[in-house]
């Protein structure tokens, strides 16, 4: 357990680094773009969010799990993740290249386009340091992917304020694909670093066998990813007709989903920094103590228990300082009453970010995927039902919130006991045998 309260500070210490440069690169970066620029970025990201996500989601904990496992071949684990996303990336980035006129037109603004192209090399990039990352934590080694995330978001930042500084009175369209060119060129570099970083290994072919164990781990995750990112893009949709719907102008409407979604929803966020270190740690963790029941339910407690502790006094401080926080930070003070509405969620929000590094430990994440379409369209329910409502609006959102992450949470409960119980019956059998 030493070793993981190591490695869980080792991620925290880099996660409120990155975090923290990534808060000042969009404080500033939206005062050099203006709102219409950064709102074509933010457009085009939906798009090419879709074509990252096969090649990084759930990759790094795939990897630590196959890499973290008794007996494994760490090199022949390594090759076979490098070759997925080799693959996978020269079918992506020519769809996404032949795609990227019609999402243009389905988000209604062509200048979205040079953001989609750009970003074009972030799809193999991203993914090869996604194989790394997992492949490092599995070795019991998170100081490797914690750094590089550092010298990532620390190239990000520099190159993106020098090229808007520089670049962004030339146009909107060029304005927006600018924070694009500095992600590939922070990827890039990190690619480059992980490389060096990486031992040498013996020269061999791809194990089919293991890639097709990755590709079984991630399948769940990447499904998730999708649905989620598909369903966020929806609600990005939704909601502002909703709350229009209700009685509300359409810079009214738009000022609100700015509240909700620009505001609020990083707070909540904040308890990741801790908790999102935790559940890369977890998945290894999880994995090694496989058929040692008491050490694993030991662990899973413990793990759970410090998310409950790190999301609990993140819902107290939304709660009690939402006053604070909307009137000296945001100056905004609708802000508030939402804050204490949604304080909950921060640390549901915890819970469940540990939780899917234990589910992803114990290989059961197709289960998993069930309980989050479910929950994702349950959100969706509630918010197309009680945002019209003129008494409600933006809090029947955050009502949707809270009902979406609470059924996420339960339903992850529900796998985590039925696992622990399974494999306390398998332990008492083979006692019995014995």
């Amino acid at each position: 357990m030493a070793s993981l309260k190591k490695q869980a500070l080792v991620l925290t210490l880099a996660n409120a680094y990155t975090r923290a440069l990534g808060f000042v690169l969009r404080l500033v970066s939206a005062r050099l773009m203006g709102a219409e620029a950064v709102g074509v970025m933010e457009m085009s990201s939906s798009g090419v969010m879709l074509a990252i996500t096969p090649v990084t989601a759930g990759i790094p904990t795939a990897m630590s799990r196959l890499t973290a496992r008794r007996g494994a071949d760490e090199g022949a684990v390594l090759q076979a993740g490098l070759s997925l996303v080799k693959r996978l990336s020269l079918w992506l980035i020519p769809l996404m290249l032949l795609a990227s006129p019609g999402m243009a037109w389905v988000l209604g603004d062509f200048r979205t386009l040079p953001a989609m192209w750009v970003c074009l090399p972030c799809i193999p990039l991203l993914g090869l340091c996604a194989v790394y990352s997992g492949w490092f934590y599995g070795r019991d080694d998170a100081a490797t992917p914690a750094f590089n995330e550092c010298i990532e978001q620390t190239v990000r930042c520099a190159l993106a304020l020098a090229l808007l500084l520089t670049l962004s009175s030339r146009s909107i369209a060029l304005t927006a694909a600018l924070p694009g060119v500095a992600e590939v060129a922070a990827g890039a570099a990190v690619w480059l670093l992980f490389r060096k970083k990486t031992p040498r290994l013996r020269r061999q072919s791809p194990d089919a066998g293991i890639r097709h164990e990755i590709v079984r781990l991630t399948a769940p995750t990447t499904g998730a990813r999708l649905c989620q990112t598909a369903l966020r893009s929806l609600n990005a949709v939704l909601l502002p007709v909703c709350l229009r719907r209700s009685g509300l102008s359409q810079a009214a409407a738009t000022a609100q989903f700015g509240l909700l979604n620009g505001m609020a929803m990083p707070l909540l966020m904040l308890p990741g920094i801790v908790t999102g270190a935790i559940c890369m740690v977890a998945t290894p963790a999880v994995s090694r103590q496989e058929g040692r029941h008491a050490a694993l339910k030991r662990t899973m407690r413990q793990l759970l228990l410090s998310a409950w502790g790190v999301g609990s006094i993140t819902a107290a401080g939304l709660f009690f300082g939402a006053d604070i926080l909307s009137r000296h930070i945001f100056r905004e003070p609708a802000l508030a009453p939402l804050l204490r509405l949604l304080a909950p969620a921060a640390l549901l929000m915890a819970i469940q970010q540990v939780q899917f590094g234990l589910i992803t430990g114990l290989g059961i994440q197709n289960k998993a995927l069930t309980g989050t379409v479910l929950a994702s369209f349950l959100s969706l329910g509630v918010t197309a039902v009680l945002c019209p409502m003129p008494q409600l609006r933006l809090y029947g959102a955050a009502l949707a919130t809270l009902a979406g992450s609470l059924l996420r949470v339960l339903w992850n409960a529900l796998l985590l006991r039925h696992a622990r119980q399974a494999g306390s019956q398998i332990v008492l059998c083979d006692a019995v045998s014995l």
